[in-house]
């Protein structure tokens, strides 16, 4: 290996290592701010040119939407939502993620105007089993029906769902048989939810204090 070789090789892993010192600065100054509810340094974190390079517009977006949620900054926080909602991401699966992420967020939390919201821009994705899914999860949440066990339970088996989507027909079957008294059947199918998400996904809170009470 020659010297240019070698030059070019330091140069480069230098390089990378900037890369990695800023992006990680950008990140911690920003999650510190959302620690201290501090929108300001969020936003103006975000919307610097080189951390949006860095980062993408999508993780900045996020931050920003995260941020005045947590300061409850409504008339900010509807704005980024629409924003995000019509937004188109280098990445589908970023926008997917936070479709279902922040539709269920409301979903637990009855916010029917901003579900609402979600759930049209869900409908655009024509992705059959994810807007049937959310509809269901939906119809169960905010509309308190309790007619869909055979249909939940026929989307169980027929494989299609999985991890997060899966771990949500589950909770909502349970949520069903709860309301209609049969609290053995609820209790058995909150166990099987809690084994599909992330402990980190936003049913969980839910769902362990489901179970924290009910369970023998």
């Amino acid at each position: 290996m020659n010297t240019i070789t070698i030059f070019i090789i330091v140069i480069v892993a230098v390089g990378y290592l900037i890369f990695q010192g800023i992006k990680s600065f950008q990140l911690r100054t920003m999650n510190l701010g959302l620690k201290n509810k501090d929108s300001i340094l969020v936003e103006k974190t975000a919307d610097m040119q080189m951390t949006r390079k860095l980062l993408g517009d999508y993780a900045c977006d996020l931050y920003k939407l995260r941020a005045y949620y947590i300061t409850k900054d409504a008339d900010k926080f509807e704005e980024m939502l629409r924003h995000m909602l019509e937004a188109e991401y280098k990445r589908p699966d970023d926008k997917k993620s936070f479709l279902e992420t922040y539709f269920h967020t409301f979903l637990i939390k009855g916010n029917r105007k901003y579900a609402d919201w979600i759930l049209e821009e869900i409908k655009k994705t024509g992705d059959e089993s994810f807007i049937h899914y959310n509809e269901n999860s939906y119809a169960v949440m905010l509309d308190g029906r309790n007619d869909l066990i055979e249909e939940m339970e026929e989307d169980v088996n027929s494989k299609r769902y999985y991890g997060f989507a899966l771990g949500t027909i589950l909770f909502m079957i349970s949520k069903q048989f709860s309301s209609l008294g049969d609290h053995k059947n609820a209790l058995v199918y909150m166990q099987s939810a809690k084994a599909c998400f992330h402990p980190k996904a936003v049913y969980m809170p839910v769902v362990e204090r489901y179970l924290r009470d009910n369970e023998v």
